[in-house]
């Protein structure tokens, strides 16, 4: 028997001869062994993609009826505009902290080496 390598190695055209070699024996059950391989795989994947669709709709429906529903945390119209601006200034002096960083990190190139 040729191991899968061999097999890989061989041409169409041998692959062929082999094929329409007479003298080679083929098993009586070989179509009802070969089928039962192929529909037990199929119904093994179709088992999988079931059990994977319902936990997929199990774990979405945990999480939508888990959310919270928001709340309006301010009374006050002026407190959460001052809430507001004070997020923003929050991250307006961390975006302008890493712009600082990437201008840092960016020297021009005055000199370009090649390798030969």
């Amino acid at each position: 028997m040729k191991s899968l390598d061999e097999i890989s190695r061989l041409s169409a055209e041998d692959l062929e001869r082999i094929g329409a070699d007479e003298s080679i024996p083929i098993p009586e059950d070989l179509p009802s062994r070969v089928y039962s391989a192929v529909s037990g795989r199929s119904r093994r994947v179709k088992i999988g993609s079931i059990a994977a669709a319902a936990a997929v709709v199990l774990a979405g429906g945990f999480f939508l009826s888990r959310q919270p529903s928001p709340k309006d945390t301010f009374d006050d119209p002026y407190l959460a505009y001052a809430a507001v601006e004070k997020a923003l200034a929050m991250v307006e002096g961390k975006v302008s902290k890493s712009i600082d960083k990437v201008e840092q990190a960016s020297v021009p190139i005055e000199k370009v080496y090649y390798w030969k």
